[in-house]
């Protein structure tokens, strides 16, 4: 085993502490990585496309903004999926950023081998932008509207970098966040620390 510490540590990119304390310690093993990944506690997404002309969903856990200038999004969907068929294949999608309002819409669209469709979860298109071309979720925090640049196959999965056509975010409501194989929400360390 090797120990670290601070003093041999500092500017050398190693890790303080001492090495026989890592609970997980594997190499690039997908049942480690998967459980590593657990450990992520970030935002709940949802994906919209339209299938077979209604709205689809499929909850996704790989989405981050790319760049600023112009404003572009990173998603990543299985590539043998309806939601991977859809974006292939009309190169449109939404990511919905979901509010703690909307467990049971992630929980829906997470399913796998389901029917994913989300006509009732979905603002009513009379009350959408007309620039809006994909469905818009209902109470989400967020929802951007997209347009596929570039598709990268990555092995099981399409890496997909798209610009932003429109954005679309209601009065502030709560984050749904998810972590450790849980729904969770967050708290203001600022308001803790008072």
């Amino acid at each position: 085993m090797r120990n670290f510490n601070l003093e041999n540590s500092a500017g050398s990119g190693e890790l303080a502490g001492d090495a026989s304390g890592w609970e997980l310690d594997a190499g690039p093993d997908s049942l480690a990585f998967r459980s590593a990944m657990r450990r992520f506690v970030g935002g709940v997404t949802v994906i919209t496309t339209l299938h077979e002309g209604r709205p689809w969903g499929m909850t996704v856990s790989a989405f981050t903004p790319a760049c600023m200038e112009p404003p572009t999004v990173l998603v990543c969907v299985n590539k043998d999926t309806v939601t991977g068929g859809d974006i292939t294949k009309d190169r449109r999608f939404a990511v919905n950023i979901l509010s703690q309002d909307q467990i049971e819409i992630s929980q829906h669209c997470s399913r796998p081998r389901e029917d994913k469709f989300v006509d009732h979860f979905v603002v009513p298109a009379e009350e959408v932008p007309g620039r809006v071309q994909m469905p818009v979720l209902k109470h989400s925090l967020i929802t951007f509207d997209c347009k596929v640049n570039m598709t990268i196959v990555a092995s099981s999965h399409l890496v997909i970098l798209a610009s932003v056509s429109s954005i679309l975010a209601p009065a502030a409501k709560r984050p749904l966040l998810y972590g450790e194989g849980r729904y969770m929400h967050g708290i203001s360390l600022e308001a803790v620390a008072v």
